[in-house]
């Protein structure tokens, strides 16, 4: 199966093509230029794997959160790739991503993100691992940090992603004082991958029209107060 793999939704414009056992990957940080470079990024991995557009067999993407007008443009492209080629998509959380790699990297088995979102609200997850794949415990979502909902068990967890700068709320909040902390990682291609491979298996690939951005924005803890 020939897989594509994008994602816009930080900075770095992720993305990568898995061929077989062979995985290509350019992912280089952009910033607010992914509009330009993702479709000349896209058709260069192509080139450099030696394969046409229509041999792609599955379309992966980072569904959020994060920026939303990134979102919005790697969603876009999916839609218009998928739709054009015929091919499934399917989302994949780019907290979990960033949670897989960790897991990976660190050869660990349960992993805390929580991601800056505004003011003192982060980004929330929580991840153990079940045969080799990261599965959140409960739901992701945006909460105050020292508002998270989620008392851990009594296992070690790693923590990572830069909400951790408020630390001491999220500690308090869940009960966790972690192994150790790294505010800045990033997901890994081949994490997105494995990770998409899993969720299309279990039947959540869905045609490229429905492909949506997941901003979390809807579960948002402290919404904006009224101007008197």
């Amino acid at each position: 199966m020939n897989i594509l793999a994008i994602d816009t939704s930080t900075p770095v414009c992720m993305l990568g093509l898995k061929i077989g056992n062979e995985l290509f990957t350019n992912s280089q940080r952009v910033d607010r230029t992914h509009s330009k470079v993702v479709l000349p990024r896209i058709l260069g991995l192509l080139q450099d794997a030696g394969i046409d557009k229509s041999d792609i067999d599955l379309i992966v993407y980072g569904q959020g959160p994060g920026s939303f007008t990134g979102l919005r443009i790697g969603v876009g492209v999916v839609q218009g790739l998928g739709f054009g080629l015929g091919v499934k998509v399917v989302g994949v959380s780019s907290m979990a991503g960033v949670a897989q790699t960790v897991m990976r990297k660190k050869r660990v088995d349960h992993v805390l993100v929580a991601l800056t979102a505004r003011n003192k609200e982060v980004y929330f997850g929580s991840y153990s691992k079940q045969n080799t794949i990261a599965v959140v415990n409960g739901n992701e979502g945006v909460w105050e940090a020292s508002e998270v909902p989620f008392q851990a068990k009594d296992l070690s967890w790693s923590a990572v992603g830069s909400g951790w700068n408020l630390s001491d709320e999220l500690s308090l909040a869940t009960g966790v004082v972690p192994t150790d902390i790294e505010l800045e990682v990033e997901p890994m291609v081949e994490d997105f991958i494995c990770l998409g491979q899993q969720r299309a298996l279990q039947g959540f690939s869905t045609n490229a029209i429905d492909a949506i951005p997941e901003y979390l924005r809807e579960q948002v803890a402290t919404p904006p107060k009224k101007q008197s």
